[in-house]
């Protein structure tokens, strides 16, 4: 899907909720306040789903590293190993790989093919995997079968204890987040009640409405302060 059609589908959705609030509220007050707390939900969906995306591709670099140790142990040189295992790079991350053929194959030395590399990369793990590779390199090959198997081993570990780490994480956050949530739903059910609805449309009820989407906001931005968590840094740069 591309992102005219998914902001076109996402308009359109909130368009239909927009009319069902105010067909069951008939209060423009009640329905703002409700959609702009539902849209503030939609845009920390989105935020995370793009994280998830992120951290899935780091879950594809022991299969990389499991397939280029493959290629070492093989006989192929380091260069060469590397280019044999891009298809199983991680997705995000494949066309720069390729890109490092693309040098190779036009004669520039590997440790400048491995700057670029690392240039194209700017990830954590792709530093730590392209130092690993100089110093392989400069030390003529030798502990790099070694080395590649302990990377392996040492991200499976790491990619597992996120996974455990984001799996709680996502669990009391979504609790919060409903929490905040709920008091909106429940008046959009009052408000199918008319004078409930009229209630709000005074200016009391208008100020209680504004007070109320300002907390929930407030809270949902806290949420996402305070249940961050940390990312991993580059120290190789």
């Amino acid at each position: 899907m591309s992102t005219f059609q998914f902001v076109g589908l996402t308009t359109l959705g909130f368009l239909l909720l927009s009319i069902f609030f105010y067909g069951l509220t008939n209060s423009i007050w009640i329905t703002s306040s409700t959609q702009l707390c539902l849209l503030a939900q939609f845009v920390e969906i989105l935020n995370n789903r793009v994280a998830k995306r992120t951290e899935s591709q780091n879950q594809d670099w022991p299969k990389f590293l499991d397939a280029l140790h493959s290629a070492a142990w093989a006989g192929s040189s380091i260069q060469e190993a590397i280019i044999e295992s891009i298809k199983f790079a991680p997705a995000t991350f494949s066309k720069q790989i390729s890109e490092f053929e693309s040098d190779s194959a036009g004669g520039m030395p590997i440790e400048q093919a491995l700057d670029n590399l690392k240039a194209r990369l700017s990830s954590p793990i792709g530093d730590r995997f392209i130092e690993m590779t100089r110093l392989a390199h400069t030390s003529g090959g030798r502990g790099y079968l070694v080395a590649l198997r302990d990377q392996s081993t040492q991200l499976r570990i790491e990619n597992a204890t996120w996974n455990e780490i984001r799996v709680k994480q996502n669990l009391v956050l979504s609790t919060a987040k409903m929490a905040v949530l709920a008091p909106w739903l429940v008046l959009l059910v009052l408000g199918s009640r008319r004078e409930t609805a009229l209630a709000f449309e005074t200016e009391t009820g208008v100020a209680v409405l504004l007070i109320g989407l300002l907390a929930s906001l407030l809270a949902f931005k806290l949420i996402k302060i305070l249940g961050k968590l940390p990312t991993r840094r580059r120290t190789l740069i």
